[in-house]
């Protein structure tokens, strides 16, 4: 009930704002009423269709199971509240501005009647249809019909009050502090949402629960109490969570809690629009990881050890193999990652990765602590070193935490860059061997947003027995990558490459992508 009224209040509120800025702009203005009345209902009759129309699709995919469908809804709407907000902190003064200016030309005569028409009632279509789809979210979460009306009337009755307090000038509370509580609401209702999807896919197998659970509160604070129902409806609330849920709570609540903060910020539109997508590339790229159904090599990996202060950035990652061999075609290893780079020298990495084996179905394989140490500042001496770091925890049944230590060096020579890997793994397990493995690449820096290169991969086997260059896995092949500014500091990195095998062991070809948005 919470849930659906704090939803409901917030977008009638926003539609109300810009029906009553009409009114305002356009007293005096003959059939102005008729005109602002007719927006209105088309635009509830166009929120209706929205309704009919998610009913069916929910409908059709059903079947698809009830934990992952539940999952589903609750990540598309943690998503879309989630960008709402931050293009509402962005855009909300312009839109005001916006619609002053339509109000006026049409008192003016200089727009037609019609306008307000069409104006009115896209904002309502707009405000109605982010409606529909948001309870369906909270429906997916577990709330009841009836709650889910109480909460959605509440919400109606307060936002049209609230807008008629504004536009008669009664209501002395800025609308910026208005809306910065209903902001802070949804940032929490959009965590919590994230969190109880989470809760789906572990029940599902999709993804693991990390501690079960991480702590019970039932002794003080009970879910069935009312104050865990009003938590539970507020922010996804539980009192024996999940380690992944409250993972994916904090992690939520944090990414859109800046993007919030920094789209408040005066700024390019350029800026404001890619800050909209990141969050949308975070919520696709949690929804593929967790429907998607060990230890992930980082032989396809080509680290610099070269770093950029301050630097906090989104990334994703992964290959896949095509061979002739069944045991072989189709295997992939697959990362998401959130990195940031405290000072100079050091860049710190938070990463989860999945695997999935040929012909097998993907799964989560292990968490893991990644680092680069950079030794040298860069351009100083001759070669640029720097120094991997990483503590990988096992989530497979009888997995092992591993550690893995790497050399990592570059040399730039006018145009072109080398840059070079040895890498060293070692699981803590008795009579565990110490793996060796290497990556490097060339690149040409044709310009900052095309470099093409030629990368190399592969594993020298184990410390002290290496045995032959045959008995491993080598590759090689083409790569692209570059870097595409955005404004205001933020870019998209892009990496791609095209890997075909050496020897026998090697895997005929393999495809490398690799994503990352800088903020």
């Amino acid at each position: 009930m919470i849930a659906a009224a704090i939803i409901v209040l917030r977008e009638v509120v926003e539609a109300s704002l810009v029906i009553g800025i009409v009114l305002a702009a356009t007293r005096g203005v003959p059939r102005r009423s008729a005109f602002i009345g007719g927006g209105v209902a088309l635009g509830i009759v166009g929120a209706l269709l929205v309704a009919a129309g998610a009913e069916r699709l929910a409908s059709g995919l059903e079947g698809m199971g009830q934990e992952v469908f539940n999952a589903a809804v609750l990540l598309t709407a943690t998503v879309m509240l989630g960008w709402h907000n931050v293009w509402m902190k962005s855009h909300g003064a312009e839109i005001a501005r916006e619609m002053k200016s339509v109000g006026q030309g049409v008192a003016t005569g200089a727009k037609p009647l019609t306008v307000l028409l069409v104006v009115v009632g896209l904002a309502v279509l707009r405000e109605g249809s982010e409606v529909v789809l948001f309870l369906y979210g909270v429906a997916a979460g577990g709330a009841g019909a009836a709650s889910m009306l109480a909460g959605g009337a509440l919400g109606l009755a307060g936002g049209i009050a609230i807008g008629a307090l504004l536009y008669y000038g009664l209501l002395a509370i800025p609308t910026r502090h208005l809306f910065n509580v209903t902001g802070a609401l949804l940032l929490l209702l959009a965590a919590g949402m994230a969190a109880q999807a989470a809760g789906f896919l572990v029940q599902a197998g999709y993804l693991p629960a990390l501690a079960d659970p991480l702590w019970d509160s039932s002794g003080v604070l009970p879910l069935h109490s009312v104050l865990g129902q009003v938590l539970h409806a507020l922010m996804g609330y539980v009192d024996r969570p999940t380690g992944i849920q409250v993972a994916v709570f904090v992690a939520v609540a944090c990414t859109i809690g800046v993007l919030m903060v920094r789209g408040g910020r005066p700024r390019a539109p350029s800026r404001v629009a890619t800050a909209t997508a990141t969050l949308a590339m975070l919520g696709l790229s949690a929804c593929l990881a967790a429907l998607m159904p060990g230890r992930a090599q980082a032989a396809h990996t080509v680290y610099s050890p070269i770093v950029e202060e301050g630097e906090l950035a989104l990334e994703t990652r992964g290959h896949q193999d095509f061979d002739s061999r069944d045991d072989v075609d189709g295997a992939g290893q697959y990362k998401l990652e959130l990195e940031y780079t405290p000072n100079a020298f050091w860049r710190t990495e938070l990463l989860g990765e999945w695997e999935k084996s040929a012909g097998g179905s993907l799964a989560a394989t292990e968490v893991a602590w990644e680092n680069v140490f950079q030794l040298t500042p860069q351009g100083k001496y001759w070669l640029d070193f720097g120094v991997l770091a990483e503590y990988a925890h096992s989530l497979e049944r009888d997995g092992d935490d591993a550690l893995e230590l790497g050399l990592l060096a570059e040399k730039q020579f006018d145009r072109t860059v080398l840059t070079a890997n040895f890498l060293a793994e070692r699981a803590f397990a008795s009579g565990a061997e110490t793996e060796l493995e290497y990556s490097a690449r060339y690149r040409w820096r044709l310009y900052e947003a095309m470099e093409p290169g030629l990368e190399i991969h592969g594993s020298l086997g184990d410390w002290g027995d290496n045995g032959t260059l045959e008995e491993h896995e080598h590759q090689l092949g083409p790569s692209l990558l570059g870097r595409i500014r955005t404004g205001d500091g933020a870019a998209f990195r892009y990496e791609a490459a095209v890997l075909f095998g050496l020897t026998e062991e090697s895997p005929d070809t393999t495809l490398r992508l690799q994503l990352e948005y800088e903020f």
